[in-house]
């Protein structure tokens, strides 16, 4: 079982470091292309739409034709929009690139949210805690240098080692034993552990729905900060190395939220993390909004860290509490589905606000988001975790 996580581990580090590294050279260097907030928009927009297309066919599709070879299928995707990167001279390239690298993130995170929930069973949001922690690893070492790598090989150097993290993310998903070639459907269910009680599929079924919220939720501050930060920052005064550090400062966030949260929701129920990182990205995204305040900017990002850190795995726990074994690839597709939803509406919304009523109002939105669910969250979701046998 260790073993399994290590492999988790290092497969979802690779996967996503070049992300990291092309996360604040997208934005600064469509800027350099003469994007503004709208177009900035518009590029993390295309993400959102394909990651929200694709996620349910992929997840399912996981279920018929195994997990490793739809992990196959996202390295070879992430590869060829690193290609797309390098060689775009136009915005609409960079746009065409973020197609690509969202049918590779909705071929992935489906297919080994899905892996883990048949491997980990009722521990599923421990061992996801460690897969959204290297996710989020990756991104705190990409981020941070990025700035230095822009600094010193130009805006398109960062492309061209994504090429190479995505190669050798695709060896590792290939180099995966091949007992996660088998059908999700022949597989035997993980034998339950300690479960709660059983509930009635309408319960559970209103629990996976909460689930989607939380993630429509949270990925709309994540989306903001994808999309907008860069600039935003740059905007502020700060120089490409401290964009990156300041990219950098978030995902270290959501590493110590992604390692504490979901061991700490299989322990004491989902709604002891959720509705306080709710709390805490309403509060934060208010912070980033703040004009001429540096700190407020990082304390900002930090808190969005930590709440996209906690709800990441304590949404995946959520579902698989709610779901037969046999449908995990389906409903971890809907829960990434409505991620890529909130991806589009973050981009296209915030674009449009950021331009019209002033370039910290998508932030706004995102803090006005988070405080409406955790009232939602207070009330409908269950105290404690009801699993179904």
């Amino acid at each position: 079982m260790r073993s399994r996580l290590v492999a988790i581990g290092l497969i979802t580090l690779v996967f996503n470091l070049g992300g990291g590294l092309i996360a604040p050279a997208v934005p600064l260097y469509a800027r350099a292309l003469g994007a503004d907030y709208r177009d900035l928009g518009l590029i993390g927009a295309s993400h959102g739409l394909a990651f929200a297309v694709l996620t349910m066919p992929l997840g399912r599709a996981s279920d018929h034709l195994g997990r490793r070879v739809i992990l196959i299928l996202s390295g070879l995707a992430v590869g060829a929009a690193a290609g797309v990167y390098l060689v775009s001279d136009r915005v609409a390239g960079l746009a065409v690139a973020k197609l690509l690298e969202a049918a590779g993130w909705a071929a992935f995170w489906p297919a080994l949210e899905a892996w883990i929930a048949e491997e980990f069973g009722s521990r599923a949001g421990g061992a996801m805690g460690v897969a959204y922690g290297a996710y989020a690893a990756a991104f705190v070492v990409g981020t941070s240098a990025a700035g230095f790598v822009i600094e010193a090989a130009g805006l398109r150097a960062p492309f061209a080692l994504y090429l190479g993290t995505a190669t050798v993310a695709l060896v590792l998903i290939l180099a995966l034993s091949g007992g996660h070639t088998r059908r999700a459907r022949d597989r035997p269910a993980p034998a339950a552990v300690r479960p709660v009680m059983t509930t009635d599929p309408r319960h559970a079924r209103g629990q996976r729905l909460l689930a989607y919220g939380t993630g429509f939720v949270y990925v709309f501050g994540l989306g903001t900060v994808l999309a907008f930060l860069p600039a935003y920052a740059a905007d502020r005064g700060l120089s490409p190395r401290g964009v990156g550090l300041l990219l950098g400062a978030y995902w270290v966030a959501r590493v110590a939220g992604s390692l504490v949260a979901g061991r700490l929701s299989d322990s004491f129920g989902r709604r002891v993390v959720l509705v306080p990182a709710m709390l805490v990205g309403g509060m934060a995204a208010c912070l980033v909004a703040l004009p001429a305040w540096t700190a407020a900017l990082v304390l900002g990002a930090v808190g969005l860290g930590l709440t996209a850190g906690a709800s990441a795995p304590t949404c995946v726990g959520l579902v698989a509490d709610h779901v037969a074994a046999a449908d995990r690839g389906t409903a971890m597709g809907l829960f990434e589905a409505s991620c890529g939803v909130s991806l589009l509406a973050s981009g296209l919304v915030g674009g449009l606000s950021a331009e019209g009523l002033g370039a910290g109002s998508p932030y706004l939105l995102a803090g006005a988001l988070a405080f409406a669910w955790s009232a939602v969250l207070v009330r409908r979701l269950a105290p404690r975790r009801l699993a179904v046998i």
